[in-house]
């Protein structure tokens, strides 16, 4: 008798748990489908960014490379990481507007590297500037980059707008306190003008030339 009480006891507990472990299985091929397109040992490619017509897919070739590729309809870009020399940690689509695609291809503390690609015209380049880049603005698609520093006491900055290719230089005196680099507390970005704080002091710099 106490074994039939026994095994009806645990027959519902049993069901629960194989009902649960199907649930989160389920979740998980739908998370798959959505994400990863193909997938084996040494090569895997998933979906970074997909609406409309627009699709970016990342391929992993088993941390040697990376390739990105774009679709917008009929048209299409293959950017190959290595061939390109193109530094690459884990690239990513940082995000997408109406005229640019901003992915990030590597980072290195505050600062990173970008691939932007742009959406009016043809899909046919992409644009990558190998400098230390801390703003990479999604609004006004500007982004502000360390072009250089000179003799130690000089920096210079670039504001630069990827979509006109339009860049203002910008000259920092580097106070004698701040020797730690890129030199300055931090950066305020908006459509018209450039902030640049030091010391709790503001530096601004007109940017609507570069628009």
């Amino acid at each position: 008798m106490k074994a039939i009480i026994y095994t009806l006891i645990l027959f519902p507990f049993i069901v629960g748990c194989q009902r649960e472990d199907k649930a989160i299985a389920s979740n998980e091929n739908e998370m798959n489908d959505s994400s990863v397109i193909n997938q084996n040992d040494s090569v895997w490619t998933y979906t970074a960014y997909k609406r409309g017509e627009l699709r970016v897919d990342i391929t992993n070739h088993n941390q040697k490379n990376f390739t990105i590729h774009i679709q917008r309809n009929t048209e299409s870009l293959d950017l190959d990481l290595n061939a390109l020399n193109i530094p690459w940690k884990t690239p990513d689509v940082n995000w997408v507007n109406d005229e640019m695609i901003c992915i990030s291809n590597w980072w290195s503390g505050p600062f990173a590297r970008y691939i932007f690609i742009p959406l009016k015209g043809k899909l046919a380049h992409h644009i990558y500037i190998d400098k230390d880049i801390e703003l990479a603005d999604s609004l006004t698609n500007t982004i502000v980059y360390i072009d250089s520093v000179k003799n130690e006491s000089t920096l210079l900055l670039a504001a630069e707008n990827v979509v006109t290719r339009k860049k203002k230089l910008i000259e920092v005196n580097i106070p004698a306190d701040k020797d730690l680099y890129p030199f300055y507390d931090s950066l305020t970005l908006s459509k018209s003008s450039l902030t640049i704080w030091i010391n709790r002091n503001p530096l601004r710099s007109d940017l609507k030339i570069i628009q």
